[in-house]
């Protein structure tokens, strides 16, 4: 594997697995304040879960597809996982400090 390729899925990896235990970190509070919280408050907690949810699967489904493509294909799933990358990302920072309130 291309050393430059094997960086930058490492470095993917690392940020993937930090969100997601930070996320199970936030979901945990989350849950434990939604209890009393309204059942709307409730609905749009439930909802931004399963859209994390959907883009952590995205996230995951990119990096293997970085694993598996050829050194003449990687740029082009890079800029895809560059992506999928940041819109988890900013799910993620949006929805923690939207329950956070």
């Amino acid at each position: 594997m291309d050393s430059k390729k094997e960086e930058f899925l490492d470095q993917l990896k690392k940020k993937y697995d930090d969100l997601n235990y930070r996320w199970n970190i936030e979901r945990n509070k989350l849950e434990a304040k939604a209890q009393h919280e309204s059942a709307d408050a409730i609905k749009k907690f439930e909802e931004k879960r399963e859209d994390l949810r959907q883009l952590r699967t995205d996230m995951k489904t990119k990096i293997i597809e970085l694993e598996v493509a050829s050194e003449n294909a990687w740029d082009d799933v890079k800029d895809g996982a560059d992506d999928a990358w940041k819109s988890l990302a900013t799910a993620f920072d949006k929805a923690t400090s939207h329950f956070k309130k």
